[in-house]
């Protein structure tokens, strides 16, 4: 189906469903964009690459980029997010249309697209989580296999974790692959107390962080968790991989897969794979 009938049957539905006065969806100079709240944002396709051969892409890490109002992308996108007023499910279903649909013409090089999931969403959502996301996809040409569906999980949460991780398991069980990612900005207790118990309660098919440092630590933490990491055929996931240092440390981790400008300033250098999720 051609991207612009996508764009105006899904426009249609999300004007219905949320009863919007104009369509979010907007297709300008090659890429789609969605509009919410004043802000008009985009998706950035960060690759994700195998970690003992980088020149082979696994697939992209979907991620928001604010390109209107100008000012600093990370924070406004964020900020998309932190009004516990806004229509979190709306939102949340309006970013990932927009990934799904970004992500499109270059699917057929095959890999995952990795979206994130607010934990809002889902606990807002009581039952058939990823239905809906289900439909888009398949409307895409596309099937839930290749979607990595990431949830982060931070202190804010403690009190829903067990709910979180159950509803989790409905995406899975709907094909989607899933990832835990644990927030950076976590005080270790947190981190020693909940890592391993999160990833034997749902086992995801990946673990994110956002460094290969953030895997370090205190060194009984980090031994715990690799090892659960390795017993549960878990795949590492190893983000924001800078310089040659971060590089080397990753693969002393022997991660699975490896992301960052390090690998994007190689590619010169080496040329790209393509590998099916």
């Amino acid at each position: 189906m051609p991207l612009q009938h996508l764009i105006d049957c899904f426009n249609q539905r999300f004007v219905e469903d949320g009863g919007l006065h104009e369509p979010p969806l907007v297709y300008r100079e090659g890429r789609v964009l969605g509009r919410s709240g004043g802000a008009v944002f985009t998706s950035r396709l960060r690759p994700v690459r195998l970690g003992s051969k980088p020149s082979v892409i696994r697939g992209y890490d979907a991620t928001l980029r604010v390109v209107e109002p100008a000012t600093d992308a990370e924070g406004a996108a964020l900020g998309l997010f932190a009004d516990e007023a806004a229509d979190i499910v709306n939102l949340d279903r309006l970013t990932r249309t927009v990934h799904m649909l970004n992500f499109l013409p270059i699917s057929h090089e095959g890999g995952y697209l990795f979206v994130h999931v607010h934990p809002r969403h889902i606990l807002a959502v009581k039952r058939d989580h990823g239905a809906y996301f289900e439909e888009i996809i398949v409307a895409c040409g596309l099937s839930p296999r290749r979607v990595v569906i990431s949830l982060t999980v931070n202190p804010g949460y403690t009190a829903q974790v067990g709910l979180l991780l159950e509803r989790l398991e409905n995406y899975r069980a709907r094909g989607y692959a899933t990832a835990i990612k644990f927030d950076i900005q976590a005080e270790e207790v947190f981190l020693e107390r909940y890592c391993v118990e999160f990833l034997n309660r749902h086992r995801p098919d990946f673990v994110r962080f956002a460094s290969p440092a953030h895997v370090l630590g205190e060194e009984r933490r980090r031994s715990a968790l690799l090892r659960a990491i390795r017993r549960l055929d878990t795949r590492l996931l190893l983000e924001a991989v800078r310089d040659e240092a971060d590089a080397a440390l990753a693969e002393s981790l022997r991660a699975d897969c490896v992301q960052g400008d390090w690998y994007e300033l190689a590619v010169g250098r080496t040329p790209v794979l393509r590998a099916a999720g």
